[in-house]
């Protein structure tokens, strides 16, 4: 009808549509084949400045486009003003660029770029620029990132930046990069001389008492529960870096606190003020771990019990002594203990985080911050505890289940190995350790199992953690019955293991049960109860690998290797 504006149909609008983005690819690509020919030729004037700005104002994420500014600045000849105006055009084009996508990581460092090259950046417009974002959206880490980068090079007081972000947390609790943002500052406002807390004592009260009012303001809201993470994340502390070693006349162990990296330049053997030629390997050929290993070639060594022996690292001298019960040179040291701090305090917390978990009983943040604040406070009495509430978050927080499964485990070991090692050295006749039928789902602190000579880890499910066995060095018997293992894949060599039980798995590629065998000098092999142990020449293969080889699987009369039951 005449008169009347037509109204296109959606067929024709998706039509206009396509038409219309055709038309912008075709742009682009001559643009982007413009820009490339003139870098690929060295040509740098005005035409590829002003049909990259065209670009970025378009798509600000294509950091190749930056790339070419940032080279363009450098191969354009202007004079030291033209240079200066020309960088505080491109803060302009860098706010525009910001306005359309204020977390774009390539806008945000070409205008760290630019401040770099003004001879007098203007740090007060750019604080201005910050709280503008921040106000916009409170929770843009482009911005954070970026504030600190203008605090660091405008020289702001920290405790300027502490204020700001105790408003910013003021004004909203949840805001989870403000929190963030604060445990960045008060580590080097308020740092702990020990090392232990992340931050002073007296200031860790102080910042406890502030997420805890948070917490219980939304305690359904992360943002302050993983800051208390934080606060609560105390440290073991040892003035030794190394734990423990042995050694005899074929190798040396050495066990770490922590993991470390071994070179000749950091670690000396001396035997009777010789020094060894030693050549250190990870126990899992990595570059950083906290068991090291070296084999001494037959006869290299000249060892006697009255031998003075020591190890020299990084400039502390540890002393080796013989050790009778261990047939070695052993040298005596303890496990990093955990300090007490706030106790009064935490337990305080503690008493407040148990009545919001019985007035929200599925609030699994409440429940893990007791676990934390027990563990803190004293882990040994309130262990039976500890184990019980995270077996509740286990059952109340299924997508998280395994996180639990294996925070407990972690916590059962730590358990049992400071329990075995209380108020003994290194030296005594602690040989074995026993963790059977524990639900362990993960091995931990095996750096402290390194000298054990037995290991019962049956009953468990640590089949995903067997290349944590690596630690094992002393290990001559070991057990894995029962763990759920599907496979061997990850299994190390441990030089000294003699007797093995993979009873009851779920194994059944025999490459991998060879591939095992060659690997370690093993004595016996217990593989009943696993598929495959029904292989097909089975014995035969493993008697010419291994003929001594002692092997159980099931009672089969006249095998030529003992395979009874």
């Amino acid at each position: 009808m005449h008169g009347r504006v037509k109204v296109r149909t959606t067929a024709e609008q998706e039509e206009l549509k396509k038409i219309e983005r055709a038309k912008k690819v075709v742009q682009y690509r001559a643009g982007i084949d413009l820009i490339f020919k003139k870098r690929k030729e060295g040509i740098w004037d005005d035409e590829i400045f002003l049909m990259s700005e065209q670009m970025v104002l378009k798509n600000p994420d294509i950091y190749t486009l930056w790339n070419v500014r940032r080279e363009a600045f450098g191969g354009i000849k202007w004079s030291q003003e033209d240079y200066v105006e020309q960088l505080k055009k491109e803060l302009i084009l860098t706010e525009h660029c910001l306005r359309a996508n204020p977390k774009s990581y390539s806008v945000w460092h070409q205008r760290c770029w630019v401040n770099d090259h003004l001879p007098e950046p203007d740090w007060a417009t750019e604080l201005s620029l910050c709280a503008k974002c921040l106000n916009l959206d409170e929770r843009n880490f482009h911005c954070w990132d970026y504030r600190q980068y203008v605090v660091k090079k405008a020289g702001i007081p920290e405790d300027e930046e502490f204020k700001f972000s105790t408003t910013k947390i003021e004004t909203n609790f949840s805001n989870y990069s403000s929190w963030h943002y604060r445990s960045l500052i008060l580590p080097k406002m308020f740092p702990d001389e020990n090392g232990e807390l992340p931050i002073r004592e007296d200031k860790h009260i102080e910042e406890l008492d502030l997420v805890m009012n948070a917490t219980f303001t939304d305690p359904n809201d992360t943002s302050a529960w993983f800051y208390q993470r934080w606060l609560l994340n105390t440290r073991s502390t040892s003035n030794k870096t190394v734990w423990g070693i042995r050694m005899n006349e074929a190798r040396i162990v050495i066990a770490f606190n922590k993991e470390v990296s071994l070179n000749k330049s950091n670690t000396q053997l001396k035997v009777d003020e010789n020094l060894i030629d030693t050549e250190f390997r990870s126990c899992n050929a990595k570059n950083y771990t906290s068991v090291w290993i070296a084999t001494f070639p037959e006869n290299g060594v000249n060892l006697k019990r009255n031998s003075v022996v020591g190890v020299l690292h990084d400039g502390v001298d540890y002393q080796l002594n013989w050790s009778l019960n261990d047939q070695a040179w052993a040298y005596k040291s303890e496990l990093p203990c955990n300090q007490e701090h706030n106790v009064k305090h935490l337990s305080t917390q503690l008493e407040n985080y148990k009545q919001l978990a019985e007035i929200e009983p599925d609030n699994k943040w409440a429940l893990l911050t007791g676990i934390i604040l027990m563990k803190n406070i004293d882990a040994v009495k309130y262990h039976a505890t500890i184990l019980n509430d995270l077996d509740t978050l286990i059952r109340i927080d299924k997508k998280r289940s395994q996180y639990y499964k294996d925070l407990r485990s972690k916590y059962v070991i730590e358990f049992m190995i400071r329990h075995i090692f209380a108020d003994k050295r290194i030296e005594c006749e602690i040989s074995q350790i026993v963790l059977p039928c524990m639900n362990l789902t993960t091995l931990w602190m095996e750096r402290y199992m390194s000298f054990m000579e037995q290991i019962n880890l049956a009953g468990n499910q640590l089949g995903d953690s067997l290349q944590k066995l690596c630690a094992l060095q002393s290990c001559v018997k070991l057990s894995l019955s029962s763990n759920g293992i599907k496979s061997l894949q990850r299994f190390p060599t441990l030089e000294s293991l003699r007797f093995l039980s993979l009873r009851d798995n779920k194994l059944s590629r025999l490459d991998e049960i060879l591939d095992l065998v060659k690997r370690n000098n093993l004595t016996e092999l217990d593989i009943r109860d696993n598929p495959v142990s029904n292989a097909t020449d089975i014995l035969t293969q493993l008697t010419m690998i291994s003929p001594e080889l002692k092997v159980f699987l099931t009672s089969q009369p006249g095998s030529n290797i003992d395979s009874s039951s």
